[in-house]
Parts: structure tokens; sequence; C-alpha cells
């Protein structure tokens, strides 16, 4: 686990690195990776920086904080709940929010195989079932994204449970839009909802992702079958 020093220092150099909004933060990885001796896990996929040290079973995000901020705060308030376990648990976050430490969820999400890969409507149909359990949150945050779950934004734990490592759809646009959002605000605004009496499964075995709720159960090969796409 990250220190908070850490996630403090790696803050304050990001800051130093960006002047104003206009640059990408991106174009900077490798040099706070080498700063602070970290190994690159993504960049693609994901609307942050995915770092971390050698050996070690969390990863640390650097981007800006809206992102950060949310994703800590839809985690907190969402931890105790059957929706909170389908997500990569958030450990802690910056004073300023540029980074922030989630525990490390090891294998990929594998890639499928085919001419037409890009497009699953098995995949997709299971994924708005999902995302609708996270729906509720619009009656904290009317003017959400929604959850936006992809793919690249899963990774799948050792004994098959898929995790989702970037949710901070879920509130971004709040902490973009309202600037004097603050953590503390958004978690006590959402733990004053009715959540979903559900109880979701989601794993993944041989290439087939399992999902099962109260009222329906999906069986999504990772591979789609072979046929053309419609776009």
């Amino acid at each position: 686990m990250a220190s908070t020093s850490l996630l403090n220092r790696i803050d304050s150099y990001v800051q130093n690195l960006i002047q104003d909004e206009v640059q990408e933060l991106w174009e900077h990885s490798e040099e706070i990776a080498r700063k602070f001796k970290l190994q690159i896990v993504e960049t693609v996929g994901t609307t942050r920086i995915v770092l971390k040290k050698k050996g070690s079973r969390t990863v640390i995000k650097v981007g800006y904080p809206p992102h950060n901020r949310a994703e800590y705060a839809a985690y907190k308030a969402l931890e105790c709940s059957v929706l909170g376990d389908l997500l990569a648990p958030c450990l802690g976050v910056s004073k300023e929010g540029y980074a922030l430490e989630m525990q490390f969820i090891p294998r990929a999400f594998p890639q499928a195989r085919g001419e037409y890969y890009w497009f699953n409507p098995e995949f997709a149909r299971m994924r708005d079932r999902l995302e609708s359990h996270f729906s509720f949150i619009k009656r904290y945050n009317k003017y959400a994204w929604g959850a936006d779950f992809h793919e690249e934004n899963m990774r799948v734990m050792r004994n098959g449970d898929v995790k989702i490592i970037d949710y901070s759809n879920l509130l971004a646009d709040m902490f973009s839009r309202i600037s004097k959002t603050t953590v503390r605000e958004a978690i006590k605004g959402i733990l004053k909802l009715n959540f979903p009496k559900i109880d979701v499964k989601l794993s993944m075995r041989n290439r087939i992702i399992s999902y099962r709720d109260n009222d329906v159960s999906y069986d999504v090969p990772v591979d789609p079958q072979r046929s053309e796409a419609i776009i």
C-alpha cells in the first residue's frame, strides 16, 4: 500500500508539470514513472495514467482531480453494498486529487478474436443491464454521464471475479461542473439514496463472462459470433 506522503508528492510534482488545463498530462507518463520509480501499467482505455511499483498489490492512478475524486467518492459510498463488490477498491486519494491509489486487479480482460472483434452485441446487452443498476445515482447527480462500463475498464481477479477498474464517470461531471464539490459531500449525497435491492455476480471462466442478478443471467463469450458488425 502506498503512503499518503507518496500520493501527495506525486500530486505536487504533477501540478508543477501542468501549468494550464490545455497541456496533456499523458505526455508526461514516462517522466512521472521515472521520477517515482514506478512502472506504467496502462495509459489507454482509461482517464488516467496507471502506475505500479514492482511487486505491489496496488496501483496509483494519476489524472485530473475531478476523475480521481469522483472515483474515490463513488467507491466509498458504495463499498458496503453489493454494487461496491463489483468495483476495484479505492484506498486513498492525494490532497489535491491528482493521485489515487486503487487495488491492483491482476488479469487483463482478454481481447476478443476474429475479424469483427470490436463489436459484440451480447456483451453490449449484458453491459447495459449492469449499468442500469447504477442509474439510481442520477437521483443525486442528475447530469451523470452514466456508468460507461466496457471491456477496457474491467479486469479479472485470480478467482475469476470481474472488477470494474474505471468508474469515475458516475460522478466526474459533478466534480467538473461544480468545483466546490467535496468528496465528503458526494459520499453523503449517495448514501441518502435508496440503493437497488439487487444481487449481482460477474465472473469469467474460459473466456466466458457470466452475469447473474435476481432476474436474468447471461453467459457471454469474449469472442463474438463470426458475423459482420453493424454500425
